[in-house]
């Protein structure tokens, strides 16, 4: 009997403490929904007196909500509103923008930090720091470096298939799966700075002019001409010191690697940084490239083909759309959608100071022409592909640690399980120098399915 009673008056207790703390978690949070605005992208650019100017851009929500369509539909900038003030920090800048805008702001559903490409060069860890601090920015927000300002691109947005501004950010920094766009998170960016183990690459947001830009590559393909354009007026580009790396080399190694890697098929894809496309839409901006930063600083650029051999490297390649053609016969394209289902194989022998690497590339053929008879040519178009692959991966991995001193391979954790210590570890990632070593890239490449109606 005195054990009914006792637990009956748990039972009570219990329910006491639930409804109190539901009344506490369901109560009123001090402002209503239609006193917020919620900021869904910020830009932070340089001024000429140490301070910053912050773009605050914010979801319009009487145009989401169903003014839009009760006026017919509104076009894309008109579902965001911007405001844009001069401060000595991001939170500052905020505190001002609260006194303009008759709603207060709230950063807890923001999508995307742009960083101008003079604040990126100069370094941004005491940004990325204040960020993180803040328990509104959340760890998956997409961050971006701006090939013009950061201004310029957050007030070219116009966004014309999603109504949510929101929504259109995410969709647009996560399809790097399609095009070449790096995965830049704060958190994953903030990992690498204080872990010594990785460098890290961010989006190109850039705006487009019409002209097509100064894009790298005018001609097909990533060929050998595109290669020795640099981007003018930008952070020096890979392309520019391609033959810095191939001088290097005495002519009987040149001979033999022509050999190992003669293919005939190239990339007929132009290697195109963020605002130099030539696309013609009404949104203006747009997201393409990477930027190579070294610790906190940016140091160079990646054009969109860059970025997705980058990306086959890391073993980040979901898949894509790629066309060849053949030197011997140019008019011919072959599209293919290629997969990673593999991550690469790395083998890394510190004593030789070689890197070897194994890349598995499957793929689906989707297009060539009707009277093309590829189906006897499977095996050589495997072949030529494989090599070309091989040889592009190889010569972009050289050119980038002979520039840049930035791990963005993750060859540092790679290595990591080759020493017994963390001393010695720690050791080893202080005093290893990447652009001594030599790169070799193999690349295994299939086709899995041809597409081609079988007859008896």
């Amino acid at each position: 009997m005195r054990r009914v009673v006792k637990v009956s008056r748990i039972r009570i207790i219990i329910t006491i403490i639930v409804v109190v703390l539901t009344t506490l978690l369901t109560g009123c949070t001090g402002k209503e929904p239609n006193e917020i605005a919620y900021v869904v992208a910020l830009g932070i650019d340089s001024t000429d007196d140490d301070n910053y100017k912050i773009t605050i851009q914010y979801a319009n929500t009487t145009q989401i909500s169903g003014g839009a369509s009760e006026s017919g539909g509104k076009a894309g900038s008109e579902i965001v509103d911007n405001v844009t003030i001069e401060a000595p920090n991001i939170y500052a800048g905020v505190g001002l923008a609260n006194n303009i805008v008759s709603k207060s702001f709230s950063m807890s559903h923001a999508k995307l930090i742009v960083f101008s490409k003079e604040i990126a060069e100069k370094g941004v860890k005491d940004m990325i720091e204040t960020l993180v601090r803040s328990e509104e920015i959340r760890p998956d927000v997409f961050i971006a470096v701006a090939n013009t300002t950061a201004n310029d691109y957050l007030t070219s947005v116009n966004p014309e298939m999603e109504v949510n501004p929101a929504q259109y950010y995410q969709l647009i920094y996560q399809k790097n799966q399609l095009v070449g766009i790096p995965d830049g998170q704060l958190r994953e960016f903030f990992t690498g700075l204080y872990t010594d183990n990785y460098d890290s690459i961010l989006p190109v947001a850039g705006v487009i002019d019409g002209s097509g830009g100064n894009s790298q590559n005018d001609d097909k393909g990533q060929s050998k001409d595109s290669q020795n354009e640099g981007s003018e007026g930008s952070s020096e580009s890979l392309d520019s010191f391609e033959s810095k790396s191939s001088n290097e080399k005495d002519e009987n190694e040149k001979e033999k690697d022509a050999e190992k890697n003669t293919s005939k098929y190239e990339y007929d894809i132009k290697n195109y940084i963020g605002g130099e496309t030539t696309i013609e839409k009404k949104n203006k901006a747009e997201a393409i490239g990477a930027a190579v930063f070294e610790k906190d600083k940016m140091v160079g650029e990646l054009g969109e083909v860059e970025t997705e051999i980058c990306k086959m490297l890391k073993g980040d390649y979901i898949y894509s759309y790629l066309t060849y053609y053949n030197n011997d016969t140019p008019d011919i394209r072959i599209t293919v959608k290629t997969t990673q289902q593999k991550k690469p194989k790395y083998k890394i022998d510190t004593d030789k100071k070689t890197i070897d690497i194994e890349l598995y590339i499957e793929s689906d053929l989707y297009s060539l022409p009707a009277d093309y008879n590829v189906e006897n040519k499977i095996e050589d178009f495997e072949r030529e592909v494989a090599n070309y692959t091989s040889s592009t991966c190889t010569e972009f991995i050289n050119n980038f640690t002979k520039k840049y001193n930035s791990d963005i391979l993750k060859l540092n954790e790679k290595v990591k399980y080759k020493f017994l210590t963390n001393n010695q570890y720690n050791w080893f990632k202080k005093n290893v120098d990447w652009s001594e070593y030599k790169f070799s890239v193999c690349t295994d490449f299939k086709v899995r399915r041809t597409g081609l109606i079988v007859r008896e």
